[in-house]
């Protein structure tokens, strides 16, 4: 990224920051904990896109975005303390995650606590923006309930995969840039639409394909962790495609999970998938930018750019 457009990034980050420490403020320190635990070093994607997508359309009330940004973060933080838990999770972001130090109830109180406090902030908005931040948050649900129904099946297709990871992913990014572009002129909401799902999809692809390209200490997670939760991503499912072998090892390792088999599917995901899974979602990125390029140029223009290059060149 551009190392002015990343300076420029991390400041309004710091403002974003501020915003949800005048939003969280529970009775209880626990609560303060597990939440405090979870949300330190976050990328703060969502209200960033709230923000520079409102602010595109020439939107005059910045503090007003942050607070809509910032109730999707709670949303999206909400989500990650249920995640690790049904994932059993002992990292977030290169830090033991919430349940391994607090525990499962509390994780989950915590969790609990994060949707209901954005649920009822979210009230003071436009019914058409709570719609759409309540409907992205049940369909992270279903998301989440598929990505269960899927788990250590080796015949779920590229359509289930994407099904999901519009559901997991993509639909709160999207939100975000709608809410942003609801906030200052309804005129643009499918291309604001198109941006978030399509950034979503980018993202949530270099994620899955940073699970065979990095290491704990960048990436943040156990590395293959993906294979050992049972979930077969789009690297995996193109390799199977090129190599009729795989689908069979792959159901073996679920059965007897064999670590010398996981390193030998892991070698050839590399090989086989993952050039072109990065390809796709370079793909994306791409279509997102264009969806918004009828914008006057504006840095905030530049700050959405810079966000969809910034979903598939990260190392973490």
């Amino acid at each position: 990224m551009n190392p002015i457009l990343k300076n420029a990034i991390k400041s309004d980050i710091k403002s974003v920051d501020k915003t949800l420490s005048n939003l969280i403020k529970p009775q209880s320190k626990l609560s303060f904990d597990v939440y405090k635990q979870v949300v330190e070093s976050g990328k703060r994607l969502r209200p960033l896109i709230v923000l520079y997508s409102a602010l595109s359309l020439n939107f005059k009330d910045s503090n007003k975005a942050l607070v809509l940004g910032s109730i999707i973060e709670l949303i999206h933080t909400a989500s990650l303390l249920h995640d690790d838990i049904i994932d059993d999770a002992q990292y977030r972001r290169g830090r033991e995650a919430a349940n391994i130090i607090f525990g499962t109830k509390p994780a989950v109180l915590g969790g609990d606590y994060l949707y209901s406090l954005a649920f009822n902030m979210v009230l003071d908005f436009d019914i058409e923006i709570a719609k759409v931040i309540s409907k992205a948050a049940y369909m992270l649900a279903e998301g989440e309930i598929k990505e269960i129904e899927n788990a250590f099946k080796t015949d779920i297709t590229i359509d289930d995969y994407y099904d999901v990871i519009y559901k997991k992913t993509a639909v709160l990014l999207e939100a975000s840039s709608i809410s942003g572009c609801l906030l200052a002129n309804i005129e643009y909401r499918k291309n604001f639409e198109e941006y978030g799902k399509n950034l979503g999809f980018a993202f949530q692809i270099k994620d899955d394909c940073l699970d065979y390209e990095s290491d704990v200490e960048t990436l943040g997670k156990d590395v293959g962790i993906d294979l050992k939760e049972g979930k077969v991503t789009l690297p995996v499912l193109l390799s199977m495609d090129k190599d009729s072998s795989l689908k069979s090892k792959l159901k073996e390792y679920f059965e007897k999970k064999d670590e010398r088999l996981l390193l030998d599917i892991t070698n050839t995901v590399k090989e086989k998938g993952l050039k072109e899974s990065i390809e796709l979602a370079r793909e994306f990125s791409d279509k997102a930018k264009e969806s918004i390029s009828f914008l006057n140029k504006s840095r905030y223009r530049d700050y959405l750019f810079a966000i969809a290059d910034y979903a598939i060149e990260r190392k973490k």
